[in-house]
Protein backbone atom coordinates (compact mmCIF):
# COMPACT_ATOMS: atom_id res chain seq x y z
CA UNK A 1 0.00 0.00 0.00
CA UNK A 2 2.83 2.60 0.62
CA UNK A 3 4.30 2.19 -2.81
CA UNK A 4 1.00 2.74 -4.43
CA UNK A 5 0.99 5.86 -1.97
CA UNK A 6 4.53 7.14 -3.02
CA UNK A 7 3.07 6.83 -6.63
CA UNK A 8 -0.17 8.72 -6.16
CA UNK A 9 1.99 11.40 -4.20
CA UNK A 10 4.86 11.75 -6.76
CA UNK A 11 2.16 12.01 -9.63
CA UNK A 12 -0.12 14.66 -7.55
CA UNK A 13 3.31 16.60 -6.84
CA UNK A 14 3.62 16.76 -10.40
CA UNK A 15 0.36 17.51 -11.28
CA UNK A 16 0.36 20.67 -9.06
CA UNK A 17 4.18 22.28 -10.06
CA UNK A 18 2.29 21.54 -13.87
CA UNK A 19 -0.81 23.02 -13.05
CA UNK A 20 1.49 25.95 -11.14
CA UNK A 21 3.06 26.92 -13.98
CA UNK A 22 0.87 26.72 -16.16
CA UNK A 23 -1.04 29.25 -14.00
CA UNK A 24 1.64 31.23 -13.87
CA UNK A 25 2.19 31.81 -17.65
CA UNK A 26 -1.57 32.07 -18.11
CA UNK A 27 -1.68 35.15 -15.70
CA UNK A 28 1.45 37.01 -17.28
CA UNK A 29 -0.48 36.01 -20.75
CA UNK A 30 -3.87 38.02 -19.13
CA UNK A 31 -1.56 40.48 -18.16
CA UNK A 32 -0.02 41.62 -21.85
CA UNK A 33 -2.51 40.48 -24.72
CA UNK A 34 -5.79 42.48 -23.67
CA UNK A 35 -2.78 45.53 -23.01
CA UNK A 36 -2.41 47.84 -19.93
CA UNK A 37 -4.28 50.70 -19.54
CA UNK A 38 -1.63 53.78 -20.77
CA UNK A 39 0.29 55.00 -17.39
CA UNK A 40 0.29 51.73 -15.59
CA UNK A 41 3.01 49.97 -14.31
CA UNK A 42 3.81 46.37 -16.13
CA UNK A 43 5.85 45.15 -13.22
CA UNK A 44 2.92 46.39 -10.71
CA UNK A 45 0.76 44.56 -11.95
CA UNK A 46 3.24 41.18 -12.26
CA UNK A 47 4.13 41.80 -8.60
CA UNK A 48 0.54 41.82 -7.62
CA UNK A 49 -0.70 38.53 -9.52
CA UNK A 50 3.19 36.62 -8.80
CA UNK A 51 4.26 37.65 -5.20
CA UNK A 52 1.50 35.44 -3.37
CA UNK A 53 2.47 32.24 -5.78
CA UNK A 54 5.42 33.05 -5.57
CA UNK A 55 5.88 33.01 -1.51
CA UNK A 56 5.36 29.55 -1.54
CA UNK A 57 7.55 28.23 -4.21
CA UNK A 58 10.81 27.58 -2.25
CA UNK A 59 8.60 24.60 -0.14
CA UNK A 60 6.97 23.67 -3.46
CA UNK A 61 10.63 22.88 -4.84
CA UNK A 62 11.43 20.80 -1.47
CA UNK A 63 7.84 19.04 -1.28
CA UNK A 64 7.18 20.37 2.04
CA UNK A 65 3.71 20.14 3.22
CA UNK A 66 2.79 23.21 4.73
CA UNK A 67 3.40 24.80 1.44
CA UNK A 68 0.96 22.90 -0.53
CA UNK A 69 -1.80 23.95 2.24
CA UNK A 70 -0.61 27.55 1.80
CA UNK A 71 -1.27 27.02 -1.78
CA UNK A 72 -4.45 25.59 -1.76
CA UNK A 73 -5.29 29.04 0.51
CA UNK A 74 -3.44 31.24 -1.87
CA UNK A 75 -5.24 29.52 -5.01
CA UNK A 76 -8.39 30.33 -3.74
CA UNK A 77 -8.44 34.44 -4.28
CA UNK A 78 -7.23 32.93 -7.60
CA UNK A 79 -10.40 30.85 -8.37
CA UNK A 80 -12.76 33.50 -6.65
CA UNK A 81 -11.66 36.20 -9.20
CA UNK A 82 -11.54 33.64 -12.12
CA UNK A 83 -14.74 32.30 -11.92
CA UNK A 84 -16.62 35.27 -11.34
CA UNK A 85 -15.05 37.22 -14.72
CA UNK A 86 -15.90 33.87 -16.13
CA UNK A 87 -19.34 34.11 -15.21
CA UNK A 88 -20.06 37.64 -16.01
CA UNK A 89 -18.40 37.21 -19.91
CA UNK A 90 -20.72 36.57 -22.77
CA UNK A 91 -18.39 33.90 -23.64
CA UNK A 92 -17.55 30.86 -22.32
CA UNK A 93 -14.16 30.12 -23.87
CA UNK A 94 -12.31 33.05 -22.19
CA UNK A 95 -8.61 33.29 -20.05
CA UNK A 96 -10.69 33.65 -17.06
CA UNK A 97 -12.42 30.42 -17.92
CA UNK A 98 -8.86 28.49 -17.97
CA UNK A 99 -7.46 30.15 -15.01
CA UNK A 100 -11.20 28.96 -13.29
CA UNK A 101 -9.86 24.92 -14.60
CA UNK A 102 -6.30 25.68 -13.57
CA UNK A 103 -7.09 26.69 -9.84
CA UNK A 104 -9.74 23.66 -9.62
CA UNK A 105 -6.73 20.91 -10.94
CA UNK A 106 -4.48 22.96 -8.57
CA UNK A 107 -5.88 23.03 -5.63
CA UNK A 108 -6.94 18.94 -5.79
CA UNK A 109 -3.81 17.98 -7.12
CA UNK A 110 -2.28 20.08 -3.99
CA UNK A 111 -4.80 19.11 -1.59
CA UNK A 112 -4.58 14.97 -2.27
CA UNK A 113 -0.75 14.97 -2.08
CA UNK A 114 -0.95 16.46 0.91
CA UNK A 115 -3.55 13.85 2.01
CA UNK A 116 -1.22 11.15 0.62
CA UNK A 117 2.35 12.27 1.88
CA UNK A 118 0.30 12.46 5.18
CA UNK A 119 -1.29 9.02 5.08
CA UNK A 120 2.59 8.00 5.00
CA UNK A 121 3.06 9.14 8.29
CA UNK A 122 4.50 12.75 7.17
CA UNK A 123 4.26 15.89 8.97
CA UNK A 124 3.55 19.02 8.29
Amino acid sequence: MTNSLELKSKRAALVTKISYVALLVILAYTTFVPGLPEGVSVALVLAVKYIPLLIVLPGLLLNKLRSYVWLCFIVLFYFTRAFVDAYMQESWLSADTFITVITMVLFLAAMYFVKWEKLQGKSL
